[in-house]
């Protein structure tokens, strides 16, 4: 597959993760931490852009922020290289501290900002590493369950999404979070793997970016389950009978994922051949998309199926 899409606009809500290089830690102590909120702080004033919410994990960094008129790109490379260099003096290490390039989502603010930022604050219970959000020092929830926070945190922008009132808001948000989701962010299909919303926001976004319309493969969800079955050694039987057994069920899941991505397939249209639920499939394309993030050998794998797959194209290049 080729490598996700920059979608660059200004007022674009971003969802950045930044990793670290074979993922080993980019914060080692308190200072390194708040070296990185420092120099995001600047970066902030220097290039006018807003931030929403922020996660300092042991070896990744999940960001909310909203473009002003200065380009993403050059916002993260003003905020990574000066912390590499420092972390890498201070520390007496030589060689690459973050992970190649940046992964940044373009969010449909309107419908996915609060989820956003749900699940940047959830980060660490996730990992383990706090029992609630508001245990976890080093993210922004304690400043919106407060109210008050540093001058470079725009949460304010934020609480007004949730309620006229201060303390009304502060109670929105903590219900927001501390509460069940009526939607998960991780559930939102990241179309052309750069844009969280919806067909129509896509659409309009990539045109917005000067970007070509997404290309559509020309696939069958015939040809495709065929495919797929082929090359993880199943037959297409295998994959429609009954049952839960696992490389069935990674196969369909690859398959769904493949077709979403690269054909514009629904996941519904291939739960429906599949004689599947929709919701059961969604799942499992959810989990195999967190097992890429990963496993490289499994990640290679679905590449490799992805391009066998490519003397079906329209022709129209990817």
């Amino acid at each position: 597959m080729s490598r996700p899409l920059r979608v660059e606009l200004p007022g674009g809500v971003y969802h950045v993760i930044v990793r670290g290089n074979e993922r080993r830690d980019i914060f080692r102590d308190v200072s390194d931490r708040e070296a990185y909120l420092r120099r995001l702080a600047i970066c902030r004033e220097r290039f006018g852009f807003f931030v929403y919410a922020y996660c300092l994990m042991s070896n990744h960094v999940h960001l909310a922020i909203e473009r002003g008129p200065v380009a993403l790109s050059r916002i993260m490379l003003t905020l990574q290289s000066p912390y590499a260099q420092r972390f890498n003096k201070r520390h007496d290490r030589v060689g690459h501290l973050f992970q190649g390039r940046y992964r940044a989502f373009l969010v449909e603010k309107e419908r996915y900002l609060l989820a956003l930022i749900r699940y940047i604050h959830w980060n660490p219970v996730e990992a383990g590493l706090a029992s609630s959000p508001s245990r976890y020092r080093w993210s922004s929830d304690r400043y919106y369950r407060s109210g008050a926070g540093p001058q470079w945190l725009d949460s304010d922008r934020v609480m007004r999404l949730l309620a006229r009132r201060r303390s009304a808001a502060i109670a929105c948000y903590r219900d927001l979070v501390d509460g069940k989701p009526s939607s998960s962010y991780e559930e939102v299909p990241a179309i052309a793997r750069a844009i969280k919303g919806d067909e129509e926001f896509a659409e309009r976004s990539l045109l917005g970016a000067g970007k070509p319309a997404r290309p559509k493969r020309a696939w069958t969800v015939e040809e495709l389950a065929a495919a797929v079955a082929a090359a993880q050694g199943l037959t297409v039987a295998e994959l429609r009978r009954r049952g839960q057994l696992f490389p069935p069920s990674r196969a369909r899941s690859i398959a769904a994922l493949i077709g979403r991505r690269e054909a514009g397939i629904p996941v519904s249209q291939m739960a429906e051949y599949f004689g599947r639920d929709e919701s059961t499939l969604q799942r499992g394309v959810l989990r195999l998309e967190s097992a890429l993030a990963r496993d490289d050998d499994l990640r290679a794998r679905v590449e490799q199926i992805a391009a066998m797959l490519g003397g079906k194209s329209t022709g129209v290049q990817r």
